[in-house]
């Protein structure tokens, strides 16, 4: 049995320009109004025991979503099957009135999450230990801190025994110190084959929480899969979004070269297009070059991200001893067992003289992608570095 299930999710709302035309459309009868699709069209299923990743961009309908799935929005069409208690951290104060104290608050937001007057009054001591709020427990809670606000809601949310936990983002405005106490719980949650839907900006913590993710763009799920793959190519999205760009190898042509010497094609393990490898593996780069005059050249190799950050590159030793002439040719170099971690890149090949200090000519390849590997390993940065642990104890 599934813990969620989302058939065919779609949220459309009426927009209006000013608040008359909403009047004025049921009165003449005439449409004043146009329709924004938040989500569109959304399915999937988590079973008992898994924690799904929600991502996207701010507008990209995550919070529509799981609004949907907590039960406190409607779809436009579409299904949500859920089975067993729901708990849920949306909007910062949901659930909560303001005149209220932190205490009568515990007893109204519990209460609205289906916990009896008896099972509230158990449960309050563990609710106010964990929220850690001192004398501000019978203040008023328009008197909280957001961060206050969210230790009272998390606390309440994780104690009254749900089966399927759902966090939008309410983490993010927490200190450090309560973030690792509710990291804590949650993990202890999975342990418990608890349902969680972890939606979040901080993509180390969704990788180490999730064991999928899905990332939600324009409405519409966009991809789907292992939580290190997804965010690693949601990351990729983000880097090319500020401003970096990829140029595609050019195709063979029968026009003659401006280049006294040039590059003609590249191929990565041996392919014209996409290519996806894992971390760890062999790269080989081939490219054909022509050189009609017969000119001594030096060949060089390098790797950028797509970001523009250049992760190594290397050229042919300097010197006529080194140098090639041949009027055609192609040339092979290989990436050992390549240690640059998830991400997308491109190859660059450039045709220096003799001396290495003029450029003949400049080539980018296809972008390639560089899986995570299948054991998230708590890795960041750009590069796998070989190292290893000892701990003594005294």
């Amino acid at each position: 049995m599934t813990s969620i299930e989302a058939l065919n999710l779609s949220k459309t709302y009426r927009m209006y320009a000013k608040p008359i035309h909403r009047l004025a459309e049921a009165i003449l009868r005439r449409s004043f109004h146009h329709c924004h699709t938040s989500l569109n069209n959304v399915s999937f299923k988590v079973n008992p025991g898994q924690t799904l990743g929600i991502i996207g961009e701010n507008g990209a309908g995550k919070s529509t979503l799981l609004k949907i799935l907590a039960g406190t929005l409607t779809p436009t069409s579409g299904m949500v099957k859920t089975h067993g208690r729901v708990a849920a951290l949306l909007e910062l104060g949901a659930g909560f009135h303001t005149e209220f104290t932190g205490r009568q608050n515990i007893h109204l937001n519990a209460s609205l999450l289906g916990l009896t007057n008896e099972e509230i009054r158990e449960r309050e001591d563990e609710i106010i230990s964990f929220a850690e709020l001192g004398s501000f427990l019978d203040r008023p809670l328009k008197t909280y801190s957001s961060g206050m606000v969210v230790r009272l809601a998390f606390s309440i949310a994780t104690s009254v025994d749900p089966d399927i936990l759902i966090i939008d983002e309410a983490l993010s405005v927490g200190d450090q110190y309560f973030q690792e106490k509710c990291v804590e719980r949650m993990v202890n949650f999975k342990k418990q084959n608890k349902t969680i839907l972890f939606c979040s900006h901080a993509l180390y913590l969704v990788n180490q929480l999730c064991q999928e993710v899905i990332w939600i763009e324009n409405g519409n799920i966009r991809e789907h899969g292992t939580a290190t793959k997804v965010t690693a190519a949601y990351e990729n999205f983000l880097r090319q979004k500020s401003g970096a760009t990829t140029q595609i190898c050019a195709e063979n042509s029968n026009e003659k070269s401006p280049f006294p010497v040039s590059i003609v094609s590249i191929l990565l393990n041996g392919k014209k297009e996409y290519l996806e490898i894992n971390t760890g593996k062999d790269l080989e780069i081939t490219f054909e070059y022509e050189n009609p005059e017969g000119r001594k050249f030096c060949p060089a190799v390098g790797i950028s991200r797509n970001d523009g950050i250049i992760c190594h590159a290397v050229s042919l030793e300097n010197g006529n001893n080194k140098a090639v002439k041949s009027k055609k040719g192609i040339i092979s170099f290989n990436y050992k067992a390549l240690p640059l971690l998830y991400g997308e890149y491109k190859v660059v090949v450039s045709i220096l003289d003799a001396s290495g200090l003029h450029c003949y000519h400049r080539q980018d390849s296809f972008p390639f992608v560089i899986s995570p590997p299948q054991t998230w390993n708590n890795e960041l940065g750009m590069v796998h570095l070989e190292h290893t642990w000892k701990i003594r104890a005294s």
